[in-house]
């Protein structure tokens, strides 16, 4: 593929920019920075690096470096984001109180960079659904979201009709659109080859669909999230047009823009000429009409359960638990999130709920890869520090030597950081490594 940039996306661009086009079009020649979000409930020491500026948590790097051979990046230390796309937790800090318990739904979650930064940027005792509907883009979703390693979170696999038909109501809704991709030329030069004005209008009218169902569970004064990676304004204002026409909703106006954001009609553009990051756009509105309300109430389980066992053996709060077998799995889902799966299972195409502790195989536990690397996890469990070169000789579901008299379950971990489980026996150390995820690349 030439990945030549077409000429009918340089007329909508000299269209619709005028005399930046040309800046705009030039900039998209150049290399894409690379830029990090680090978790804060997994810190790690990290050299000073320049910051984004719409986001605390997230930092330029200098070079790309091989992320699937650091650690740390397996562990969920920190997730590997576009730079402007960070700016969502930009807006979620001024539009939403931390201290409140909300239900949020990131409708098209994957790969997961939104899911995490939501997580980070609501209280411990809300929750959030990630649902994304494409399954092997749901089993990506669910792979970054155990490593970021909070348990406040259901992932879903349902369009934005079976949402909208199954009544529920939502504080928060995040819409991460479908769309041309034109603000992935510099990252993804095959989104380039992939791009047509067809495809624009195509995109347009999805995302007026999604729109048009998914609105429909927000609660009344409930905030609306709405972006996507183009610089197309059918796919941007034109959309945010279109629902303030409807009389359902009023306009978000954030403050303390940084300079190099340019402020749309009703949103706001990066580009990537004036920020450091790609194409993107993000738009908040507040819902300010009344939803229907669902006519099922939340119920939550209260009872004993013969799982309970495993949550004060495996969790260092297992008071905030609630236990349940769910096949041959142990889960251990927050209260007050265990009120919302409950209502999601009985309605919608619910994947994973809270955290799996493990698996009954028989009178054996074994626990669950998710666990390893949750924050919830009981510190007074077994670890095993492990060396770099060691680390990556386990992610390769290689064999490790362990300097131990210890024998059973341990968490191997890197930098304290959590990383999968062994278990020791007499004379081996088995590796519980998911194969699924072990590492292919040379580590040498």
């Amino acid at each position: 593929m030439s990945h030549t940039i077409p000429e009918a996306f340089i007329a909508r661009v000299n269209n619709y920019l005028g005399d930046d086009a040309s800046a705009l079009l030039q900039s998209l020649k150049t290399s894409a920075p690379t830029s990090i979000r680090l978790n804060s409930k997994k810190k790690i020491d990290i050299e000073t690096n320049e910051k984004v500026a719409w986001c605390e948590s997230g930092i330029y790097l200098q070079e790309r470096p091989k992320f699937t051979l650091d650690p740390l990046f397996q562990a969920g230390c920190y997730y590997v984001q576009e730079a402007a796309s960070m700016f969502l937790g930009f807006a979620l800090k001024q539009t939403v109180n931390q201290e409140d318990s909300i239900t949020a739904l990131d409708l098209c979650a994957a790969p997961g960079g939104k899911s995490t930064h939501i997580l980070a940027s609501i209280s411990d005792d809300s929750t959030l659904i990630s649902n994304e509907i494409i399954p092997n883009r749901n089993k990506i979703l669910r792979e970054n979201l155990t490593k970021w390693g909070y348990a406040n979170s259901i992932v879903t696999q349902n369009d934005a009709s079976q949402f909208a038909a199954s009544e529920m109501q939502f504080d928060v809704i995040v819409v991460d659109a479908p769309c041309s991709g034109e603000g992935l030329f510099r990252k993804d030069p095959a989104a380039i080859d992939e791009w047509s004005v067809d495809n624009v209008n195509l995109c347009s009218a999805r995302q007026s669909n999604i729109l048009d169902e998914i609105k429909e569970c927000l609660k009344e004064n409930g905030l609306l999230f709405y972006s996507t990676c183009t610089y197309e304004p059918s796919e941007n204002d034109d959309q945010i047009e279109r629902l303030l026409a409807s009389n359902e909703f009023e306009i978000i106006k954030l403050k303390d823009i940084p300079e190099s954001i340019t402020l749309t009609k009703y949103g706001y553009q990066f580009y990537p000429h004036k920020t450091k990051g790609e194409g993107f756009y993000l738009a908040v509105l507040k819902k300010i009409t009344e939803s229907p309300t669902s006519k099922d109430k939340a119920k939550s389980k209260s009872s004993k359960s013969t799982t309970d066992q495993y949550l004060s053996a495996y969790l260092k709060n297992p008071g905030k638990f609630t236990s349940m077998q769910f096949k041959e799995f142990v889960l251990a889902i927050p209260h007050h999130t265990n009120s919302i799966f409950q209502q999601l299972n009985s309605k919608l195409h619910v994947k994973s709920a809270g955290l799996t502790l493990g698996t009954l195989k028989g009178k054996d536990f074994i626990p669950a890869h998710e666990l390893a690397l949750s924050i919830d996890i009981n510190p007074e469990i077994k670890r095993i520090e492990l060396s770099k070169e060691d680390a990556l000789i386990y992610m390769k579901c290689d064999t490790i030597k362990v300097d131990s008299d210890y024998k059973g379950w341990a968490v191997v971990t890197y930098q304290n950081q959590g990383l999968g489980w062994i278990k020791l026996v007499p004379g081996r150390v088995n590796n519980y490594f998911p194969k699924e995820l072990r590492i292919k690349m040379d580590i040498k």
